[in-house]
């Protein structure tokens, strides 16, 4: 089956006349994972541990484990799902899925700094990478207080 685009499942939904037929029409393009579900995923396919993420992505490693577990309610705010991102080198299709997922704002590239941030992620930088740049261009750095 060929995927739909957004316009077009928009333009769907607003000609629709029933939301449950156009939910039950287009069960297979919606959504249908939570964020830890998706990054538990990712991170098992790629092979990554919880502590090489933790490091790459420079957050500790009990809040990774407790990020990643099922049994925790807690979500990620975007800037620590961005930096656990980015630390467990997510490419940017990956990146925006998981912020549609979580229903974050996606990397916008008219932002300046979701410029430096898909510019970090397209050239494959390291957190600390993206935060220098982001520092010199007097920006928030990932995950600052």
């Amino acid at each position: 089956m060929k995927p739909k685009d957004t316009e077009k499942l928009l333009e769907l939904l607003k000609k629709s006349g029933s939301i449950d037929a156009y939910l039950q029409e287009n069960k297979d393009f919606l959504l249908d994972c939570e964020i830890k579900e998706y990054l538990n995923t990712l991170k098992q396919k790629k092979g990554y541990t919880v502590a090489q993420i933790a490091k790459s992505a420079e957050l500790s490693e009990p809040f990774c484990h407790q990020f990643l577990s099922p049994k925790n309610p807690r979500l990620p705010s975007r800037e620590t799902l961005l930096s656990f991102c980015i630390g467990m080198q997510l490419n940017l299709d990956e990146i925006q899925t998981a912020l549609r997922i979580a229903k974050f704002a996606l990397l916008y590239p008219k932002d300046e700094r979701d410029s430096i941030l898909i510019y970090g992620i397209a050239h494959q930088k390291s957190v600390p990478e993206i935060n220098e740049i982001l520092y010199d261009h007097q920006l928030k750095c990932l995950c600052e207080k």
